[in-house]
């Protein structure tokens, strides 16, 4: 496996040998990274309190928003779609107001027994059935069930549907009653700063943040080290010869010439 060139230079070359940053170096660097810091925090506060600001002038409108995005998808993907409108407050409305569309539709005087091909598929789409099911004749929306032969046929195909699109709706208001208390606990945390675990923009400047404190951490040790070792390097080391220190001259005894 080929290594890389840093991972190569650190095998071929001793630890001693690495050429290390000088104070003044660690010194720009830090500066460098507090002012990042500095705009990094900006910008994390900034869009924390444009959320703020948000989430006590138009909650349900950006709520209502995500709502209309995911739906985008509800034809495509059914099933996962409506089961994730049915995690908020306004997807339940948003499936309800749907819902109710339909019935206002079957209860139209020029309704002859039967959906249109358009408000089918959205019948089917709104109860979660892929797209593979659709051309089931035993759904529950079908009417093939109630012989035309029948003299109130048309009557009980309008009876039948709307049944099922009440029934659909009943379930959505007993749903929404509990999911609009949670969704005001939402967004009162939302008021006080306290949750937007979902927000891109808001979590890619709070990682940002994060990031540039661990460097500066690691800059600060960095410097730590720096100045300790030219701490060690400005202390001379004793003299380990004792042949290298000054010594007197010795003293040599000259003869009497008397004796």
């Amino acid at each position: 496996m080929a290594m890389s060139r840093n991972a190569t230079l650190a095998g071929a070359i001793p630890a001693t040998q690495i050429l290390k940053r000088s104070i003044r170096q660690v010194d720009l660097c830090l500066q460098t990274e507090r002012e990042r810091l500095a705009l990094a925090k900006d910008r994390a506060t900034t869009k924390r309190n444009w959320l703020i600001y948000r989430a006590g002038i138009v909650w349900d409108v950006d709520q209502r928003a995500r709502v209309e995005t995911l739906a985008t998808n509800l034809k495509k993907n059914p099933g996962q779609v409506v089961a994730r409108l049915k995690t908020t407050y306004q997807g339940c409305l948003f499936l309800m107001e749907r819902w109710a569309y339909l019935i206002s539709k079957v209860s139209s005087d020029k309704f002859d027994g039967k959906l249109s091909s358009t408000n089918r598929v959205k019948a089917l789409c709104l109860l979660g059935i892929p797209p593979d099911e659709w051309d089931d004749e035993e759904s529950v929306i079908s009417t093939n069930k109630i012989s035309p032969d029948d003299k109130d046929w048309h009557q009980q195909a309008q009876k039948h549907l709307k049944c099922v699109f009440t029934r659909e709706i009943n379930r959505l208001i007993g749903l929404s009653k509990v999911l609009e208390v949670q969704d005001k606990e939402i967004q009162a945390k939302a008021m006080l700063g306290e949750f937007f675990i979902n927000d891109a923009t808001l979590n890619k400047a709070e990682r940002e943040v994060a990031r540039t404190e661990r460097m500066i951490k690691a800059l600060e040790k960095e410097r730590l080290t720096a100045i300790h070792d030219m701490s060690e390097d400005a202390l001379d080391p004793p003299e380990a010869s004792a042949a290298s220190e000054p010594t007197a001259a010795e003293t040599t005894v000259q003869p009497d010439p008397l004796l």
